[in-house]
């Protein structure tokens, strides 16, 4: 029999710790036969939030996969215990959105992603995907048994976070003031501070955390010019561009401006066609028209080019966009 609990209840039933702690919890769809006896705390794998920022996506994607029962289906809750506590951001969240894109593929359904302080009744807690969405955590029933199907109350399977260019998900810049918008756009043309405000979000973006909504503006504002957005057809190596491309995505959402927005997915093509990542590729590029480097993208896409080549390309690429005039970017 499907037992029902609350995303409260859920978090309630995890250990209790100190350390800011990611889980991701598997809940059975079907009733565990090997299991002996009841299992009172679910099945899953955690990492400690510092272990997060230092893991590439498929190395947490993987870290998961072998934690998760090999023997029933199941589906996967994502909760974060932090002590962070401000209402703007919650932590790791690019990270989260990286790993959800990265499990899908196999077939797992992430039903929630939640963040509380700690795990004792009491705590509040809150939906990544909904911030007007929250709860308290109290303690689940003392006869739940995770060896039997669990359900979560309430709430039904959500898009993948990852996805791009949908309504629901990570709306940056949505807040900022009127003030911000006619100010920081003057300001990220000085020298480079553009380069700094971009290399900077890309930073928070390789930790796994999205930038707040003024230094997202400030982010697109700075894309504008050519000579930072060739510079972002190839980020750094050392930074994983699947959560470089949860940054682009969550300001592709945010922004308004169409130019923007197809230099967004441009850059969201530009490295997915570098990892090999057709299907997003091909989503991108639907969004990407009359962005510069697009066609070349495009081109790579259809040609299947090698690994080489793509390298090749865009570093040709970003040379040629970062020599045209800003006031071509400013007009798209």
């Amino acid at each position: 029999m499907t037992q029902y609990l609350t995303p409260g209840e859920l978090i309630g039933s995890l250990p209790d710790t100190r350390a800011d702690t990611l889980h991701v919890i598997a809940l059975p769809r079907t009733p565990d036969s090997t299991s002996a006896g009841r299992l009172t705390s679910p099945t899953g794998a955690s990492v400690p939030a510092t272990g997060v920022r230092g893991m590439t996506t498929r190395e947490l994607a993987d870290h998961v996969r072998n934690a998760l029962p090999t023997n029933r289906s199941c589906d996967l809750v994502v909760v974060t215990i932090a002590e962070e506590r401000t209402h703007r951001w919650l932590p790791l969240r690019a990270a989260i959105a990286a790993l959800e894109n990265d499990l899908r593929p196999a077939g797992h359904t992430i039903l929630g992603r939640y963040w509380a302080p700690h795990t004792r009744p009491g705590a509040p807690w809150r939906d990544y995907r909904r911030p007007t969405h929250l709860g308290t955590v109290i303690a689940p029933p003392a006869d739940l048994d995770f060896a039997a199907p669990v359900q979560l109350g309430g709430d039904a399977p959500t898009p993948t976070w990852g996805l791009p260019f949908t309504d629901t998900g990570e709306t940056l810049p949505a807040h900022v003031g009127r003030f911000a918008r006619r100010i920081v756009p003057f300001l990220v043309r000085r020298g480079d501070e553009a380069n700094q405000i971009v290399a900077h979000a890309i930073v928070q973006a390789g930790r796994g955390e999205l930038v707040d909504d003024t230094a997202a503006f400030a982010a697109v504002t700075a894309l504008a010019d050519n000579t930072v957005y060739g510079l972002m057809f190839l980020p750094p190596n050392e930074h994983d561009p699947q959560r470089i491309e949860q940054l682009w995505m969550a300001l592709y959402r945010g922004s308004t401006e169409h130019a923007a927005r197809a230099r967004l997915a441009t850059l969201i093509a530009a490295s997915a066609v570098r990892r090999g990542d057709r299907h997003l590729t091909a989503s991108a590029l639907a969004h990407a028209h009359g962005a510069p480097g697009a066609a070349t993208v495009g081109l790579l896409f259809q040609q299947h080019a090698s690994t080489e080549v793509v390298e090749q390309q865009l570093d040709q690429t970003a040379g040629h966009i970062g020599a045209m005039p800003w006031i071509s970017a400013k007009r798209g």
